[in-house]
């Protein structure tokens, strides 16, 4: 239990240290301790789904379900859908925000074009259809929001974005019910001059982490918001870079064991390096040096990343020829490099971009875009990777149709299946937000 106690009245009370969200009979550890270890208050390693808990038996359904840290153990997965479903409507240019899956349906989240820029969302049921209502807005109308990461964390959706209904971009927050509705009031996360923008989101356990960047000192830097599970900020923004001269964008965040870590670009246009660092949940503070995790002379950008059972996964691609490629590192918690960097796709003439990883434990699954094929666009790849950032698969197209197909969100569904929701122009060059699956195979 959490206790405290009034001086002056001496009456006292005792919360729950940990939370069961997702109702399944077994607590989450708490922030900061490995499921069922000594001090930990809990022994369920997902808390955000209700078939995951110790004893369970292991199925094909994209969870750990007898929480030995490997979901779908010896699982691969091929296209589920002919063709993809297109989510968005008359709204375009349109591109994908945030996708999760809450163990009944999916909510799709995303950015479309009327008088200005607006954040919608759909509701989709696991065969990918349509949930009425369709595409409802989320922010104020007009507001020029965008973003749209949203994460389940086993009774409710965490939703961040960025809009500039009062001015300037700033950082908003919410709680969405199962059903996708919400469930409080916008709460505005930053206050400051410039803009607030690139907003991520992660989940700890007990408390929703927002990042993004922010130029209120005139270069851009990273910042970050502890929020409660009731949607309540924690304390104020934090600062977590120093650009040292030149713009921290783009930035990325998870949650691992005891950190989070926060991977984010920095340099100048045709110049930039990747950076990472982890943090304490709680307190936000350092915990691993800043790391380079690259060379500074080429123009990488746009990192993503993951944590990965007991390790970071950071992924990031290079728009510098002749070395166009996804390339991947993993960190550890201390900031240890795990595996040095290395490319995740075919590295050369080809222009693999925009990474989407998927933890899996023992192994890990890429989804990107790539132009190898000379369609007059990108088209959508996967490949699974060993923990280790070893290929274990080989790189399979998954769309296949005129213009681009880009900027992949992918998460976990239904019977171990990936729904991806993306960019595609395939309607007559418009861009447009869609939606497909991957279909979860064991080995006999």
């Amino acid at each position: 239990t959490t206790d405290s106690c009034d001086a002056l009245s001496g009456l006292c009370t005792y919360g729950p240290a940990t939370l069961d969200l997702d109702g399944d009979g077994f607590n989450a550890p708490r922030p900061g301790t490995q499921a069922g270890e000594p001090g930990s208050c809990g022994d369920d390693c997902n808390d955000a789904s209700d078939k995951a808990f110790p004893g369970n038996t292991e199925v094909c359904d994209g969870v750990d379900n007898d929480c030995n840290g490997v979901v779908d153990d010896n699982a691969s997965y091929v296209p589920l859908d002919l063709q993809p479903i297109r989510i968005s409507g008359n709204i375009a240019p349109a591109g994908p925000g945030g996708l999760a899956f809450n163990g009944e349906s999916y909510i799709s989240v995303y950015t479309g074009t009327t008088d200005g820029f607006d954040m919608y969302r759909t509701r989709l049921l696991p065969d990918a259809s349509k949930v009425a209502p369709i595409e409802e807005q989320i922010a104020v109308q007009n507001a020029d929001s965008a973003g749209g990461p949203v994460v389940w964390v086993g009774d409710r959706y965490g939703l961040a974005w960025q809009d500039r209904r009062d001015g300037n971009y700033e950082v908003y927050f919410t709680l969405l019910n199962d059903m996708g509705d919400k469930a409080i009031a916008d709460v505005r996360l930053s206050d400051a001059p410039g803009f607030s923008v690139n907003v991520q989101l992660a989940w700890n356990g007990s408390e929703f982490i927002v990042v993004w960047q922010d130029d209120r000192n005139g270069l851009f830097e990273v910042l970050a918001q502890r929020v409660s599970v009731d949607g309540v900020p924690i304390g104020k923004n934090v600062l977590l870079s120093n650009p040292e001269g030149f713009n921290d964008e783009a930035p990325s965040v998870a949650s691992g064991t005891n950190t989070i870590g926060v991977a984010f670009a920095n340099g100048q246009a045709g110049v930039q390096a990747i950076r990472f660092r982890t943090f304490e949940q709680q307190t936000l503070k350092p915990v691993s040096a800043l790391i380079d995790l690259t060379n500074g002379q080429t123009e990488t950008v746009y990192p993503t990343v993951i944590w990965n059972e007991d390790r970071y996964i950071i992924a990031w691609y290079d728009r510098s020829a002749p070395v166009k490629a996804i390339y991947g590192m993993a960190v550890g918690e201390d900031g240890s490099v795990l595996t040095p960097a290395v490319a995740l796709t075919s590295p050369g003439g080809f222009r693999s971009r925009y990474p989407s990883l998927l933890p899996l434990g023992d192994r890990l699954l890429l989804v990107y875009s790539d132009d190898r094929d000379n369609n007059t666009g990108y088209e959508l790849y996967t490949r699974m990777l060993s923990a280790q950032l070893q290929p274990l698969s080989p790189e399979s197209r998954l769309t296949n149709a005129p213009f681009n197909s880009i900027t992949p969100i992918s998460t976990f569904g239904p019977d171990g299946n990936v729904g991806i929701l993306f960019r595609d122009d395939r309607d007559g060059g418009e861009h447009h937000v869609w939606f497909t699956r991957l279909d979860c195979v064991t080995a006999p």
